[in-house]
């Protein structure tokens, strides 16, 4: 099962605490593409990543930390001269985003050989419906920055409720009160997250990795909330390393585990 994941790449830079002289100061590699990408490589599932990244020192650490966990960087595009993006949050408020070379395009080949493709919104209208048009089984999660119709797209839209408040979508991630998809309705525990940023791209991951299982709509769907709800207690951490919990999590939970064989990835079954 070949996997390719299309998204953006960021620096992240958390700050816990309000106060000057008590506040944690976090940072770390992120961005929903890259998120995804090692979450689903911590999965057991062999991903293709394809992004921009910076030849700055913020680029290098980025790459350098996923070489050490023999995650494969040889599809993320250095840009010379470019300037890694920046994500910089205050507790579970976003205060500042640079996208740098997110913002330009990227080399990309049709995709046509993947089985599955999950693209963000991060990467532009125009290379996401190209994906559309020329991949199969495409996953989209629209993300906060998307602006653009999805009506006509031929893919899987994932989006929060606010997202999909103006735009077709398929599934919707609820926070603490679950996730819908079409008909079928998961509910969640109702209690809230202390720090949600980051939430969405790991039900993104569980969400994808239970669907190459072949599970059902509401078995995708509870293995999803059920992991936000787990590790969404999980204070003080940024999301990427939030996500990297998923490798010590799914030695202890079957549904988690490497999948060895993947089923079909089709979208469209039940």
């Amino acid at each position: 099962m070949k996997i390719a994941v299309v998204g953006g790449t960021f620096w992240d830079i958390f700050v816990f605490g309000e106060k000057p002289h008590s506040s944690i100061i976090k940072e770390s590699p992120g961005g929903s593409g890259l998120n995804v990408a090692y979450g689903l490589f911590l999965l057991g599932h062999t991903v293709d990543f394809y992004s921009n990244i910076g030849d700055d020192w913020r680029g290098k650490q980025t790459t350098e930390i996923l070489e050490r966990a023999s995650f494969d960087i040889s599809h993320m595009f250095t840009i010379q001269g470019g300037k890694t993006g920046i994500f910089i949050a205050q507790d579970d408020r976003p205060i500042a985003v640079d996208p740098g070379v997110n913002r330009r395009e990227m080399k990309l080949s049709s995709l046509s050989e993947y089985d599955l493709v999950f693209v963000t919104g991060e990467v532009s209208e125009k290379a996401i419906r190209k994906i559309c048009e020329n991949a199969r089984n495409v996953i989209l999660d629209v993300g906060p920055g998307a602006r653009f119709d999805t009506t006509n797209l031929n893919a899987l839209v994932i989006g929060n409720e606010h997202e999909c408040s103006f735009r077709r979508c398929d599934v919707v991630k609820m926070d603490s009160k679950g996730a819908r998809w079409g008909e079928v309705y998961v509910p969640g525990n109702g209690i809230l997250y202390p720090y949600s940023i980051g939430l969405g791209d790991l039900f993104d991951i569980v969400f994808v990795h239970n669907l190459l299982l072949g599970k059902s709509k509401k078995e995708i769907l509870e293995e999803a909330v059920k992991c936000s709800q787990t590790l969404g207690q999980k204070e003080n951490v940024t999301p990427f390393e939030r996500i990297s919990l998923l490798e010590s999590l799914s030695a202890k939970d079957d549904t988690l585990k490497s999948p060895g064989e993947s089923k079909d990835a089709s979208h469209h079954g039940d």
